[in-house]
């Protein structure tokens, strides 16, 4: 009995066609794009295994986090070997090229194909790892920059595809093409089982053996769904990483702000300053033309201004009528200067440092009902669990978020005071476009950021 069922072969499965429409060289390494992207959650792997293997998916790799994980259809070695096989262009560029934040890089893989890959924070967005017709990827490239701030993010590629944008360094994406970006072959869980099942049958001696290491993972996988169903587990694991990511925290960020605004000046050689939205990393400037050229512009640029101008903002059939889109460094408050590319970064959140939301209440609120007095318009959202989601009373140590807004006239901000637990997210400011100088008084502008408090007393 024993020795006709190994002498019994399984039957062979067809092996998968070469998938080459998204496979291409660059220096001698074996390049993939237009992996299907999806999160990796914690005991998830072996159901997205499957589910990939009945799409007709055979290879797979893993962000380094373990977040998120991606798959293509071709057996990772139908291309080559061992360090020839397929290595994953979105890994590589998250690796070797990312500067963190949000990032498109774009560019021409052939006369037929052409290239896309996002990153947010280094790690691929699902949806935008692409390659096909130029036609394709511009389609996806403006899909997500309707999505985004187009102001933050950073474009490296073909100038036809993003316009004002930074060279790829090939070489420095292909240094250190290690096993951790390339693809690998999909377990097939089902071979697996049936050599389980011929083992134990033949090794029958060692069913008690079996029997005690099953019980013993069992015991392991209870245990470890116990800590993954405990909130607190979970939000402990997560909450100190998330609030040190917070930016624009403070009375500092609104000085750098104000301060970054004001190094922008109302005209430059006949164009009309329109717009002015300041982020906690960067000023956006807004310029409708009155007379004069780019070239005119480009040259009289202030000191703050970061790079060219983005001449793709306007439409080629109305020149006399265009927009221009600058940006700007923000100041730092201690020196009156423009921050350099390298200053030190502002203060970060600390759990510990948070007030209770009832301190939120007597000094916060009661200055924005201060404010209120003058014409000056304050909204606060109700106040939301922080990097997590659920019932805050389940938490022993939470934290807790809300939205707020301010709007008002120019000459009211001198009296705005934020504490070290209010962060903004934007400052914008409007101005009159059809006159010459727009009086202070009546311009206005529009703070919001959230503000951060401990959801119960610890």
């Amino acid at each position: 009995m024993f020795k006709t069922l190994l002498k019994k072969k399984t039957a062979r499965r067809a092996k998968p066609e070469m998938d080459h429409s998204r496979v291409f060289q660059k220096n001698k390494v074996a390049l993939v794009a237009g992996l299907r992207w999806v999160p990796l959650n914690k005991g998830e792997r072996s159901k997205l295994f499957n589910e990939a293997r009945a799409e007709g998916e055979h290879s797979y790799c893993i962000t380094p986090d373990g977040t998120q994980i991606g798959f293509f259809t071709s057996n990772p070695g139908g291309h080559g070997k061992g360090r020839g096989a397929l290595a994953s262009l979105a890994l590589l560029l998250s690796r070797n090229c990312s500067h963190g934040g949000e990032e498109i890089f774009a560019f021409h893989v052939d006369a037929r194909r052409s290239c896309l890959i996002v990153l947010r924070d280094g790690q691929p967005v699902p949806g935008f790892d692409v390659i096909g017709n130029a036609e394709v990827v511009s389609e996806r490239i403006n899909t997500f920059l309707q999505l985004t701030d187009v102001g933050s993010v950073r474009r490296l590629g073909a100038v036809d595809l993003l316009g004002n944008v930074e060279e790829i360094d090939w070489d420095l994406v292909l240094d250190e093409v290690t096993s951790k970006v390339r693809l690998k072959k999909i377990p097939d869980i089902r071979q697996i089982v049936a050599l389980l099942a011929v083992s134990a049958i033949v090794f029958v001696a060692g069913f008690g053996a079996v029997t005690y290491k099953l019980a013993r993972d069992k015991k392991l996988a209870d245990e470890q769904a116990r800590i993954a169903s405990d909130p607190n587990i979970v939000y402990e694991s997560k909450i100190d990483v998330d609030l040190a990511a917070v930016t624009g925290i403070g009375q500092i960020s609104l000085q750098r702000m104000v301060g970054g605004m004001k190094q922008i000046p109302l005209q430059i050689n006949g164009w009309r300053l329109n717009k002015v939205e300041c982020t906690p990393a960067l000023c956006n400037a807004s310029w409708i033309r009155s007379y004069g050229n780019f070239a005119e512009f480009g040259h009289a640029l202030p000191q703050s201004a970061m790079g060219q101008p983005q001449y793709d903002v306007f439409r080629p059939d109305d020149l006399t009528r265009a927009q221009l889109v600058t940006q700007h460094r923000l100041e730092n408050p201690a020196t009156g200067n423009a921050l350099p590319a390298a200053a030190p970064p502002p203060p970060k959140l600390t759990r510990g440092a948070l007030p209770l939301r009832s301190t939120v209440s007597s000094k916060f609120f009661s200055t924005l009902q201060d404010l209120s007095i003058a014409d000056i318009k304050v909204h606060v959202e109700p106040a939301i669990l922080f990097a997590g989601q659920g019932d805050v009373n389940q938490l022993v140590r939470p934290v807790v978020n809300a939205a707020w807004s301010i709007e008002g006239p120019l000459w009211t901000l001198e009296d705005i005071v934020l504490e070290d637990y209010v962060t903004i997210d934007s400052f914008t400011v409007e101005l009159d476009t059809d006159k010459v100088a727009t009086p202070t008084e009546k311009t206005r502008y529009k703070l919001s950021g959230k503000y951060y408090a401990k959801g119960k007393d610890f």
